[in-house]
């Protein structure tokens, strides 16, 4: 029984033993002296923001955290007696507070007071939308001290950066269609007080989704006559962009049956318009002055619905259209009551129907039917029928350049490349001020390009900004036109007015719009040549082959 009690009290005396000669970790409570790192000398205490300072002093080898307040340095080199630190662009005056492995907290005796750049605008935001946030661009702009809108102070939207930087407008006693003003106070500088600017409603943007053709009517496509006893014609005929349908009837028959549908499956995949935002249908109308009727249709799951267009959507329809010549148009599917639209669609098509056109002639031609994301608002620039103050020359349809462009003639220019030394022609036109409520989804410029068997390139002139063709573009251009190979094809381009190379074009405002034939990086001596035709302003792409995403 000793025994037991002896050998019992030997293993508890050895465990304790073995744990007092454990590592144990040191609390901040801990009496033994960690090293701690200290600060002796800071090369310069009133350095300018975003420079970079030594500090000298000991154990700075071991130091973690370099702060003054809750503005942190950004360490660029250390060694045991000296440290090389960034001051960072939002600080205050202070003492420098480090931090080190050993969690030992110094704080210097010497005081941080930082100097600061200027903060300027260079450009103001083209409108307000009420209540959202606003852009502004320039200079050290994230040294900012204050904004306010109409004398409010407004918050800071999102971060700050020295180029551009968002303040938002909610809480600011503003109406729709008048004028506000933004007052900026830099850390150090002058103030700088904005011109009038235009407050718009509110919307919410976003980037389109590929717009999608259902059918251009120079494409193979399947018409198929409906249930209507009346008779009637159809037939392709020239239309705004190669070919078009075109339907007639010597007395309509009004809502007794569908005279004709087109529809396209996609290839038999369908089309899936679930990550789409606003799926619109939009296409190219004409009624020559008399009156048709068509509807869209879409079958899902094996169902076919159709909808008609209104008075409801801004065009005057009333159950029939009456156009003088081509119209573009875009409705949104959703509010015309669709039941299955941001999903899997089987097919989507059109119908050609009376409608509220009875007894007497009907005439309706139609071009270009797609699916886009957003209405289109198209704003024709120039359509190269006729000259516009230019060296192109004003040819006629061409059979040598495939496809189709617009209207009856396009413009063209051929030269030899002297890269950038000159520019070998331009033309130029005016456009009226694009309204910023119905652009302010985003500006896209589209026009049909075609570069014969040769290469060309050109640059656009917006008056207060120029701007180059480059691969981010999705075409892989590269200061010079991918060779289309005597085909037409789309450019449809997203503009940024206010940034890059566009930081003083101002789109609210009449601008005169040119292209300047250049060599570009084409090759000096390389014979060149650019075709173009139909230049548009629009908030959705109207080239089917771009991905947006």
């Amino acid at each position: 029984m000793k025994k037991n009690i002896i050998k019992t009290a030997l293993i508890a005396f050895v465990a304790v033993l073995l744990y007092n000669c454990e590592d144990v970790a040191f609390s901040d409570d801990s009496d033994i002296n960690l090293p701690a790192s200290t600060i002796t000398e800071i090369s310069n205490e009133t350095p300018f923001v975003g420079t970079e300072i030594i500090l000298k002093g000991t154990n700075l080898n071991y130091v973690t955290n370099v702060s003054v307040g809750a503005s942190e340095f950004k360490i660029i080199k250390q060694s045991a007696d000296n440290m090389t630190v960034e001051v960072p662009r939002q600080i205050e005056s202070g003492p420098i507070t480090l931090f080190n492995k050993y969690k030992r907290k110094f704080e210097s005796i010497q005081i941080i007071k930082p100097q600061f750049y200027p903060a300027k605008v260079i450009t103001w935001p083209v409108n307000i939308q009420k209540g959202k946030p606003f852009l502004m661009i320039g200079e050290n702009l994230d040294l900012i001290k204050e904004v306010k809108v109409n004398g409010k102070v407004v918050a800071l939207f999102g971060a700050a950066s020295p180029q551009k930087v968002s303040y938002s407008s909610a809480g600011v006693e503003m109406e729709i269609g008048e004028f506000a003003t933004i007052e900026v106070t830099p850390k150090t500088g002058e103030k700088q007080t904005s011109p009038a600017i235009l407050v718009v409603k509110p919307v919410n943007t976003y980037t389109p989704k590929q717009t999608l053709m259902i059918s251009d009517f120079d494409a193979p496509f399947n018409a198929v006559n409906g249930d209507a006893s009346s008779p009637f014609t159809h037939t392709t005929i020239a239309g705004e962009y190669g070919k078009a349908l075109e339907v007639k009837a010597a007395s309509a028959n009004g809502w007794n049956g569908v005279y004709l549908k087109v529809e396209n499956d996609n290839g038999g995949k369908g089309y899936d318009l679930s990550a789409y935002n606003k799926p619109h249908i939009t296409f190219l109308v004409n009624t020559a002055g008399g009156q048709g009727y068509v509807q869209p249709i879409i079958t899902a799951g094996g169902k076919t619905e159709d909808r008609h267009f209104t008075g409801a959507f801004g065009y005057g329809d009333d159950y029939k259209i009456n156009t003088t010549n081509w119209e573009w148009r875009s409705y949104d599917l959703e509010k015309m009551g669709f039941p299955v639209v941001k999903g899997k669609l089987d097919k989507i098509g059109i119908q050609f129907r009376g409608g509220n056109v009875n007894g007497t002639p009907f005439y309706i031609a139609v071009d270009q039917v797609m699916i886009t994301d957003g209405p289109l608002n198209p704003t024709i620039a120039w359509n190269c029928e006729t000259p516009a103050g230019s060296t192109w020359n004003i040819l006629p349809n061409s059979s040598s350049l495939q496809g189709y462009n617009q209207g009856s003639n396009y413009a063209s220019l051929t030269g030899v490349s002297q890269g950038w030394d000159n520019k070998l022609g331009q033309a130029s036109w005016d456009v009226k001020a694009l309204d910023p409520a119905v652009y302010a989804n985003g500006i896209w410029i589209n026009f049909l390009l075609n570069t014969g068997n040769k290469e060309g390139y050109f640059q656009f002139d917006f008056g207060q900004g120029w701007m180059h063709f480059t691969k981010s573009q999705g075409y892989g251009d590269d200061y010079k036109f991918v060779p289309t190979n005597n085909k037409w094809v789309w450019r449809s381009i997203k503009l940024t007015p206010g940034e890059g190379d566009l930081s003083k074009f101002d789109p609210t405002k009449a601008f005169t719009m040119g292209i300047q034939l250049y060599g570009g990086n084409l090759a000096k001596g390389t014979a060149m040549e650019v075709n173009v035709d139909s230049f548009i302003f629009t908030t959705a792409p109207l080239d089917p082959n771009l991905v947006t995403d």
